[in-house]
């Protein structure tokens, strides 16, 4: 079987990786990388040399032969080397410059526990990276990058930077699939990955686990600590979660390509338009929110979410401290002080609301969910707030389903 990975590969993956390419800032960033790191490649050869293990065939065949398996499969010319490092933690990177071999490090405990599927799944992602080129922009390095305390790319551009992380993890697994060959192993190993756990103690239940992506989209939580630190942001992560990485992998896996590659009868099977809706949708949990962006959009959202959170404290009962706390962990201190006339305030919120009909949908989804974080801090969502809460969203062209299941999935986290 031989596969061009780019047929393969995650549309996001493939559209940011061009929109970044003609960036100035990226460009730039990547100019100045490679002067400072001039020879990296070689250097941190000789010292995996040094403090690792390199593998021969003599020493793990079986290694040995998923490396040529996988890289036969994608048609990979560059030479591979693999190195064992002593972690007791489950890792693996790959690592290749434009001379030199392309070298593998697996950790001495990936490599113990992992079951053989398991590891072609491990090994044949990180072959996905570089078959795709993945390493022609080094993050989170790029996005990072200041001369003089002024960085390289704007922070727009480090979003999309981080985003296209995120969706080369996809294009890297679903290679990692077709080196497998078994969706089962693929999602078991995400479950020790996770984990941390090999035991048999634990069994995995790979349905529940692709289900903690429901769970994390019906109950969004208040900031514990109101900062803005982009570094606790999920925009700002290189890796999408694992229970999103089970979920797509076993959507690819019902997919066409993957069924004809396996020599299956694709009847009946998804398109690849239906698998990358279903990924983007569960991807959109780790897109920057209206709490977190800048600019006028996200301005007219949060100020709604203010007035609208006051309301939904006030509609039973009057405003109580863990309401205001809810509000403040959302929005932070400095945006959540209590009007003196709170009745003044509430007047705005007819306006407020039709001033943000226009702002996008998921949006507007999002802040009826902030909304029942303040309803339900005081332990319970009481009549008056569900329907003050139910004729927001009638206004603001929103399914209020979205209320009740957000309500269902945080105080049925387990179901």
């Amino acid at each position: 079987m031989r596969i061009d990975a780019g047929t393969i590969q995650a549309r996001r993956d493939r559209e940011l990786r061009a929109q970044l390419d003609s960036d100035f800032g990226v460009k730039k960033a990547l100019d100045r990388i490679r002067t400072l790191t001039h020879g990296r490649g070689y250097g941190y050869r000789r010292r995996l040399l040094s403090r690792a293990l390199r593998l021969t065939r003599a020493m793990s065949p079986e290694v040995a032969d998923v490396v040529g398996d996988c890289t036969d499969m994608l048609g990979y010319r560059h030479p591979v080397e693999v190195y064992v490092v002593p972690e007791q933690v489950f890792n693996a990177s790959c690592f290749r410059e434009d001379h030199g071999p392309t070298v593998l490090t697996l950790s001495s405990r990936l490599l113990e526990a992992f079951s053989p599927a398991e590891l072609r799944f491990v090994i044949g992602h990180e072959m996905g990276h570089a078959a795709l080129n993945h390493y022609g922009i080094p993050m989170p390095l790029t996005a990072t990058l200041r001369e003089l305390g002024i960085p390289f790319v704007a922070r727009d551009t480090a979003l999309h930077l981080y985003a296209w992380c995120r969706w080369a993890e996809v294009s890297a697994d679903r290679v990692g699939l077709l080196c497998a060959r078994d969706p089962e192993a693929a999602a078991s190993g995400f479950f020790k990955l996770a984990s941390g756990m090999s035991s048999e103690r634990v069994r995995p239940d790979l349905q529940a686990f692709s289900r903690q992506v429901d769970a994390l989209i019906a109950a969004p939580e208040a900031r514990e600590d109101p900062r803005d630190d982009d570094d606790t942001l999920d925009s700002f992560s290189t890796h999408p979660y694992n229970p999103v990485r089970v979920r797509a992998v076993w959507a690819f896996s019902r997919s066409a390509p993957y069924l004809q590659a396996m020599g299956m009868d694709p009847s009946g099977a998804l398109t690849m338009e239906q698998v990358e809706s279903i990924v983007e949708n569960d991807l959109r949990l780790m897109e920057p929110t209206y709490l977190q962006e800048r600019g006028d959009t996200a301005d007219i959202l949060r100020r709604l979410l203010f007035t609208a959170g006051l309301a939904v404290a006030a509609a039973y009962g009057g405003i109580e401290r863990s309401e205001v706390e809810a509000l403040s962990k959302l929005l932070g201190a400095e945006q959540s002080e209590i009007p003196s006339n709170v009745e003044a305030a509430l007047g705005n919120l007819d306006g407020r609301i039709e001033e943000a009909k226009n702002t996008p949908l998921a949006s507007r989804a999002q802040l009826l969910q902030h909304l029942t974080i303040i309803a339900l801090a005081d332990g319970a969502v009481q009549d008056e707030e569900m329907r003050l809460m139910e004729r927001i969203a009638g206004q603001l062209g929103v399914d209020p389903r979205v209320i009740h299941q957000t309500i269902h999935g945080a105080m049925h986290p387990i179901d």
